[in-house]
């Protein structure tokens, strides 16, 4: 039922989106679908938890670096810009943007499961690599915040107001991590 409500919610929107679309794209009666959802504003918070949580899945697969740094900040910042060129995540980003109006709780759910909840992950990974030595964080929230941002720089607002600009995500990645390690490497160059 979820999946049809997804499907929904991302092509027409928070707006545009009807329960009997949604039933009828998940193949399910409105009966059913009232029978585990009150209302189509409980059914697109569940959407976008869902959602948040299949994406932050794929940041938090365990890294294959090492010990490594350059190699497991290149792998974490691939999954982020993979991440932000994953046309589903756009869309659901779009489309909490557009529910926000009438629906704030639904920027809440977003914000926690999904860039908080990213940050945190990459904070656990940056911490590690300090206390391994090999980098020299000493906010590892707050470094992990600028981590994302260096990797989806340049890519999240073209992609969010659909300018077709070509991507090569493993350079992205690569000048992601160098400015990066300027900062933060705990070896002086």
């Amino acid at each position: 039922m979820l999946s049809g409500a997804k499907t929904v919610f991302l092509r027409l929107g928070f707006d545009g989106a009807s329960v009997d679309a949604i039933a009828e794209e998940a193949k399910v009666s409105k009966a059913t679908l009232y029978a585990h959802s009150p209302n189509k504003n409980a059914l697109f918070l569940s959407v976008v938890q869902a959602e948040c949580d299949r994406l932050s899945a794929e940041i938090s697969r365990p890294l294959s670096g090492g010990d490594l740094p350059r190699a497991v900040l290149e792998e974490l910042s691939l999954r982020m810009i993979r991440l932000v060129l994953d046309d589903d995540y756009i869309r659901l980003l779009r489309t909490c943007i557009g529910a926000v109006a009438v629906l704030p709780e639904a920027g809440e759910i977003y914000m926690e499961a999904g860039p908080r909840r990213a940050t945190r992950i990459v904070g656990q990974v940056l911490q590690g690599l300090h206390e391994a030595g090999s980098l020299k964080v000493l906010d590892a929230q707050g470094a992990a915040s600028e981590f994302i941002h260096l990797s989806v720089s340049g890519i999240i607002m073209p992609r969010l107001l659909a300018v077709d600009r070509p991507v090569d995500a493993s350079e992205q990645s690569k000048r992601a991590v160098d400015a990066f390690l300027e900062i933060y490497s705990a070896i002086n160059t």
